[in-house]
């Protein structure tokens, strides 16, 4: 069985560079290693992140240009907004939490 020749990539198009999602990966997976040998954390200790927050200019019915929290990027690659994460110490394992849109979003953004 051949390899598949996609892979997961956090790319914001033409002139500039492709990054593995396995970095995100690896940056978790460091972050853990690094918790753990602390003798201050806990096993089964979690780390929870927000993500940045989506603002509105004051009265208005605009947003301010939104920048994602750089930590939250780091550990997770996400560039949308209003999101939270949370990742397992003792497994790594990470978990995406993403607002749930409602529906009359799909009046502007389609289905």
């Amino acid at each position: 069985m051949s390899p598949c020749p996609f892979r997961a990539v956090y790319w914001l198009g033409n002139d500039t560079l492709r990054v593995s999602a396995a970095l995100f990966a690896e940056n978790r997976q460091r972050l853990c290693q690094g918790l753990k040998a602390r003798e201050d954390v806990v096993s089964q200790s979690v780390v929870v992140l927000q993500g940045g927050e989506q603002k509105q200019r004051y009265c208005t019915d605009t947003d301010l240009v939104f920048g994602q929290e750089s930590f939250f990027h780091w550990a997770f690659g996400v560039t949308e907004p209003d999101c939270h994460g949370a990742i397992d110490v003792d497994s790594g394992k990470p978990i995406l939490f993403v607002p749930k849109l409602p529906g009359s979003y799909t009046t502007w953004m389609g289905e």
